[in-house]
């Protein structure tokens, strides 16, 4: 149900899976003997990625977590001095010189869950946190008919994407119409001998049709796109940038590092993958050592 993979093994684990060129290229982009150090000229920016939340005494596995476990980061992050923030707010830090707090942090939730509107946006409110949530505009609007959505396997429907973002908790971000799969294309890289005219349509046609879809739910001209399975590469960068993107995220696990002018590092950000065995404490706790 949930297929994004923590890219942080190998080039050789990419080949076992059978990925492409492309996402292979991508993964040794980052091998960088530098990415452990300390940031000392940047502002440090986490960005932890979640995908579904469900209640407490419900199944969890690696991209599912439970309600409580939620509730403990974002009361961990409170104590601990962090403040949630926006992409937006970072790619103004990034153009603009806007202030950042002292120690901001990017909750992510992936898929469109629908526990992300019953169970992670009452959170949110609860404890004065920001979201950003990349749903996948074909589910949603599949989901439109359910008269009785399930907490643990439904997805959001348009209207409850409108209520994300009139709460003023939430921001969207583009995860793709229909391309959320591991089939001939794997997410939204280039199929083998696909001309690039025709990828290129394919590609624009695809984020045409979910920005369509945020704007009817009153999020207009979305910058932040989260690639599916954190596949990206310099040919979807070249594309996604000339749609208007300014912020693109990967799965790629590493601490990013934002500068005034430089808009590099938005691209492709990092972020750390929240699962059952692994909290917010251990992730930026560890990060912090």
């Amino acid at each position: 149900m949930f297929g994004v993979f923590r890219l942080s093994g190998s080039v050789c684990l990419a080949m076992a899976m059978g990925l492409t060129a492309g996402a292979v290229m991508l993964i040794t982009l980052f091998s960088s003997a530098d990415e452990g150090k300390k940031c000392v000229d940047g502002k440090e920016l986490p960005v932890l990625m979640y995908h579904s939340v469900v209640r407490d005494g419900c199944e969890t596995g690696e991209y599912v977590i439970s309600e409580s476990a939620l509730e403990a980061d974002l009361m961990w992050l409170g104590e601990n001095g962090y403040t949630t923030v926006f992409c937006s707010d970072a790619e103004g830090f990034v153009s603009e010189g806007a202030p950042l707090p002292e120690k901001p942090v990017i909750l992510t939730f992936d898929d469109g869950c629908y526990n992300s509107f019953s169970i992670v946006l009452p959170l949110l409110e609860k404890y004065g946190m920001k979201g950003t949530f990349a749903p996948v505009g074909e589910w949603c609007i599949n989901s439109a008919e359910e008269t009785a959505p399930s907490e643990v396997w439904s997805y959001m429907k348009p209207e409850n994407l409108r209520t994300l973002i009139q709460s003023g908790r939430c921001e969207l971000a583009s995860h793709s119409w229909s391309m959320h799969d591991l089939g001939e294309r794997q997410g939204m890289l280039r199929k083998e001998g696909e001309s690039f005219t025709d990828y290129r349509r394919t590609l624009w046609g695809d984020l045409h049709k979910e920005q369509k879809l945020f704007a009817e739910c009153g999020c207009k001209g979305c910058k932040v796109l989260v690639y599916p399975y954190g596949f990206g590469n310099e040919e979807t960068e070249q594309l996604t940038a000339e749609m208007g993107y300014t912020v693109t995220l990967s799965c790629r696990e590493r601490m990013n590092v934002l500068r005034n002018n430089d808009r590099s590092c938005l691209r492709l950000m990092g972020r750390f993958e929240r699962t059952p065995e692994r909290s917010a404490a251990d992730i930026l706790g560890a990060d912090a050592e």
